[in-house]
């Protein structure tokens, strides 16, 4: 007798019905059959068998669990009218604590060195500077990272020209770490950092120190800002199409039975319809409202012969107007709409679902990232006989100074550098969550700003 397989695939299933609430169970899905990809996995979830079971339950459970599934059930139909649930305005003022918890830890870092490593008597530059410190480590910092930053696009052609799909994610990356490592050595050397040191050793004690902090800061900052700015300009994609969560229900029944009418309605009305039902700027609540009644005021007036100019629209003044105008409203909705897309592949949900805590915690790792990977960099460079200008042979360097210390740690620093860069590229992102990258960040970027610590000597 042939054993029946503990995993069939039956061609013949239909796809999976969604049902917004109950615990309905679909008779042609058998044990042991896969479902197809997509969202209908989520409402098939270990969980939601957990919780559809009647074992263990109680009156208030089954009660909260059915309104989980409403709730879910109504977000559903939602996204399939291309709307999102939450109120935009409230998600841009809730984003504003990104920009405050930015300029709060600037602000601490900043003044971290004259409180916690005070420098009794600093020493005074041996050349005249045009600016007072730490203004040339802010703007030479700023302007390096930002080269990187106008850089990204050129290496990222190069790395698809070159490798094919996957690995060219892994070449721009490389490419782009290590122009990043490059850079920061090369503000060390603009600055002469070396050249202005009074002690033999990278120390904390030295005003070396300090520059190197400023220019971390400097690097950080940068990245932070444009960050914040590209932040706005993602939830500006969402303007228009997110709904307040009192009104989902409202909106559901209105664009449901004004679609309904609309598309069963004959009448040959001579009005301008927008081809699109949402318009630029406009609520999509009030938007559905006035389709439905706009709708219902057609139908009236037509039915009855007769119908008041003040209730109808005005007529537009061209037929070419109108259709350019719809046309025109149409592309610009259909390129937010790939660009949400894009979006949400790299991130694997909408930008307006991800917590503020997160996008705050990624502007933390990115000033630890930088303070870590610039300390721990400087105090190899400076132990270096490259950070020395070329001396005779008959007055060699000291002893102390090697190239080793700066030829294990520039590929430490690069492999750390890849392996966050990695972390937050398309391919992995969606897959292990912005939440996870965030706390993962937070980690790596807490062990290299203590490691750079301890090699200048700060934590004894």
């Amino acid at each position: 007798m042939a054993r029946r397989p503990l995993l069939a695939i039956d061609a013949q299933v239909p796809p999976p019905s969604r049902q917004p609430s109950g615990h309905g169970h679909n008779p042609a899905q058998g044990y042991g059959t896969i479902l197809p990809e997509g969202s209908s996995n989520l409402r098939a979830s270990p969980e939601r068998y957990r919780r559809d079971s009647l074992l263990d339950r109680v009156p208030e459970e089954t009660a909260l669990d059915e309104g989980e599934d409403e709730l879910e059930a109504q977000e559903w139909d939602l996204a399939e009218q291309g709307f999102y649930s939450g109120s935009y305005k409230r998600t841009v003022a809730l984003y504003g604590l990104v920009p405050v918890t930015t300029i709060v830890v600037f602000l601490f870092l900043a003044n971290l060195p004259r409180l916690v490593w005070p420098i009794q008597h600093p020493d005074s530059p041996t050349l005249p500077r045009s600016f007072p410190s730490p203004l040339p480590e802010l703007l030479l910092s700023a302007a390096f990272w930002s080269l990187t930053h106008l850089l990204r696009v050129p290496l990222y052609n190069l790395a698809s020209t070159l490798c094919p799909r996957v690995f060219d994610t892994i070449l721009f990356n490389a490419l782009y770490v290590l122009l990043s490592q490059l850079l920061r050595l090369a503000a060390l050397a603009a600055l002469r950092v070396r050249h202005e040191m009074a002690y033999p050793r990278p120390t904390w004690r030295d005003g070396a120190f300090r520059t190197v902090w400023w220019l971390a800061l400097g690097w950080g900052l940068a990245e932070a800002a444009t960050s914040i700015a590209q932040g706005y300009e993602q939830l500006a994609l969402y303007r228009n199409v997110m709904v307040p969560v009192e009104r989902v229900r409202e909106i559901l029944a209105q664009t449901q039975w004004g679609t309904g009418s609309v598309a069963g309605s004959g009448n040959g009305s001579r009005e301008y319809m927008p081809l699109s039902p949402r318009s630029e700027g406009a609520d999509p609540a009030a938007n559905a409202t006035a389709q439905t009644q706009n709708a219902n005021a057609n139908g009236s007036a037509d039915a009855n012969g007769s119908g008041s100019p003040s209730k109808r629209r005005k007529e537009p003044v061209s037929l070419e107007e109108a259709l350019r105008m719809a046309v025109d409203q149409d592309v610009e909705q259909l390129i937010h709409l790939q660009e949400r897309e894009e979006l949400e592949e790299v991130y694997g949900l909408p930008v307006v679902y991800i917590p503020v805590f997160v996008p705050c915690l990624l502007r933390i790792d990115s000033f630890l990232f930088s303070l870590g990977f610039t300390l721990i960099l400087a105090w190899a460079y400076l132990l270096s006989p490259l950070s020395f200008p070329p001396s005779s042979p008959d007055s060699p360097l000291p002893p102390i100074y090697s190239n080793h210390p700066l030829a294990v740690m520039f590929p430490l620093m690069c492999v750390a550098h890849l392996f966050l860069s990695l972390l937050h590229s398309p391919p992995i992102l969606p897959k292990v969550g912005v939440h996870t990258a965030a706390y993962v960040g937070l980690l790596v970027g807490l062990g290299m700003f203590f490691t750079g610590l301890g090699l200048w000597r700060a934590l004894s």
